[in-house]
């Protein structure tokens, strides 16, 4: 007795239009408080369309702290890098976001709000 041929799974098809990546840069700190106010805000209004977001940063007041999140959706892993910025590096952070639909201006205007603001 022969066996019926076994069917080939199908694979899941993505709908890829729109999708895109939005990268920043910026070289002030940022305020904690406000950032994480700011993501989770963020990550919670767009949650289906934020596929994903990963960055290093530098927060004020944390002395050479590194430090790195990385998140699916509106699920996100924040911490500090095991790699501090060094005394002659300049402190820099950078952001990637993932998804579809993004806005690059929302997303830069909505950070530079999170900025700390030199007196």
């Amino acid at each position: 007795a022969s066996e019926p041929p076994k069917k080939k799974k199908k694979k899941k098809k993505h709908d890829l239009s729109q999708v895109s990546s939005v990268g920043m840069r910026f070289d002030t700190d940022f305020d904690v408080a406000k950032f994480n106010m700011f993501m989770s805000t963020l990550l919670q209004a767009k949650a289906a369309d934020i596929y994903r977001s990963k960055g290093v940063l530098a927060f004020a007041g944390q002395g050479d702290t590194r430090f790195v999140f990385q998140g699916v959706h509106e699920n996100i892993n924040f911490g500090p890098s095991s790699v501090p910025f060094k005394p002659d590096e300049k402190r820099q952070s950078t952001l990637v976001f993932i998804g579809r639909g993004l806005n690059r201006e929302e997303l830069q205007a909505g950070l530079n709000e999170c900025l700390v603001k030199e007196s």
